[in-house]
């Protein structure tokens, strides 16, 4: 396994370790979440830029873009309301170990995105977008 697919793997185990942030927590997922699901969380990789090194063959460092998606929706509040909620969750559990154990440099937020369904579902979506800086080898991307 790469050390992308690693490193997605570790923040989804954040997420998820002790009191799940939800009980709906996925990597790469593509579709809306299901009806009965007030939230979930969907952690997806976007893109990765290497520094470039002086020594060939030495470990490469990277800037990995991670997408780490808040889906609230509510009967009883307005979805940012709900979505806020959740964000604050995850957010505060990502912080609380920004090299996730070790695996990384650093772990910090570059922007945060607002979405909002425009149908009757009454869904919002909070998009945290994280550069993680971490190290991987040259010739294996492990």
């Amino acid at each position: 396994m790469t050390v992308f697919a690693t490193i997605v793997t570790a923040v989804v185990a954040t997420l998820t370790a002790g009191t799940p942030v939800s009980p709906n927590i996925y990597r790469a997922r593509m579709r809306p979440i299901a009806q009965q699901h007030d939230t979930a969380v969907v952690v997806r990789i976007g893109s990765a830029a290497a520094e470039r090194g002086d020594i060939g063959g030495a470990p490469v460092d990277f800037t990995t873009q991670l997408a780490v998606e808040c889906y609230a929706r509510s009967a009883t509040t307005t979805p940012d309301l709900a979505a806020d909620a959740l964000l604050g969750t995850v957010y505060a559990r990502l912080m609380a170990d920004t090299s996730l154990g070790g695996l990384v440099m650093d772990m910090h937020l570059t922007n945060i995105d607002y979405d909002f369904d425009e149908t009757a579902e009454k869904t919002a979506c909070v998009t945290l977008q994280l550069a993680v800086r971490h190290r991987a080898s040259s010739t294996t991307l492990t």
